[in-house]
C-alpha cells in the first residue's frame, strides 16, 4: 500500500533571495539610522559641555 505525500512550498528561490536582500537593505537602513543618531547624540553633548563651560565662567 502505498501514499501519496503532499509537498508545500512555501515560495520561490527568487522570493526568498528578495527577503533577504530587503532584510539586508533594511538591516543597512537601520544601521545607518542609528549612525546618524549616535552623531547628533555626540554634538549634542559637546554644545551642553561648551555651554555648562561658559556657565561656570560666571
Amino acid at each position: 500500500m502505498s501514499k501519496l505525500a503532499r509537498i508545500v512550498v512555501e515560495g520561490t528561490e527568487s522570493e526568498r533571495l528578495q527577503e533577504a536582500e530587503f532584510d539586508s537593505d533594511s538591516l543597512y537602513l537601520k544601521k545607518q539610522k542609528e549612525d546618524e543618531i549616535r552623531m547628533k547624540l555626540d554634538q549634542f553633548a559637546k554644545e551642553l559641555s561648551q555651554v555648562k563651560k561658559q556657565r561656570n565662567k560666571y
